[in-house]
């Protein structure tokens, strides 16, 4: 009965296919039917066209201004963490909510996959991957013998070039130099640095750094 139900329902809208169907009409006939080839006359069946919905937030290819403006957002976070610590205020607080506004430590990733960070004045501890040992080396919170707290020099001014960009759809990889300003002498440190940036869920679009490689130059 459903099928009769089914087969009448498809007569009454496409009457002139159905018949071919039946074969009262030859075999390419009913193809020129399905294909909309006849003119669109009656019985024409049209196919819509496939809609493409928009990639989300996190497919979007990376430009080269969202990676300019991301390095910038670490820097920028650099210098606030060292002003809050020359003002008295809690330095540490603002040392993780920077970190965590600009590394991908909350964005999901396949098992095993960690975030790499290869700090520039680090001996014992060269890699690192967890946020507690990021808050060490920013502030010397005291995890790390070693770490006297980079953010918190101070330094008052962060200024950087990039070398060279690679971007492959929602992940792109820089690579320059950035040049730090001391708060307390105006002396001026050069470091080579590079950044992978990957786009994010939370907030949504945001590039996020996964891996960040900082070094000293070369002196022979």
């Amino acid at each position: 009965m459903a099928a009769r139900m089914l087969s009448c329902a498809f007569r009454r809208v496409h009457p002139e296919l159905a018949r071919a169907v039946d074969h009262r009409r030859s075999p390419a006939r009913f193809y020129a039917l399905l294909r909309g080839s006849d003119g669109g006359g009656a019985g024409a069946v049209k196919v819509a066209p496939k809609s493409v919905a928009p990639a989300a937030p996190m497919e979007e290819p990376i430009t080269y201004d969202e990676v300019r403006a991301a390095v910038k957002s670490w820097c920028d976070g650099i210098i606030k963490i060292g002003k809050v610590f020359q003002e008295g205020g809690d330095y540490k607080a603002k040392a993780m909510e920077v970190i965590e506004s600009n590394y991908a430590f909350s964005h999901d990733t396949a098992p095993g996959n960690q975030l790499l960070f290869k700090p520039t004045k680090a001996a014992e501890h060269p890699f690192r991957s967890q946020f507690d040992e990021f808050v060490s080396y920013f502030v010397g919170d005291g995890k790390y013998c070693e770490d006297a707290g980079f953010a918190i020099a101070p330094w008052s001014k962060i200024r950087y070039d990039m070398y060279g960009v690679y971007i492959t759809g929602p992940t792109a990889t820089v690579s320059g130099n950035y040049w730090f300003t001391n708060a307390n002498d105006a002396s001026e440190t050069k470091v080579e640095y590079t950044f992978q940036f990957v786009r994010v869920a939370n907030p949504a679009g945001k590039l996020k750094i996964v891996l960040h490689h900082s070094s000293i130059p070369y002196s022979p």
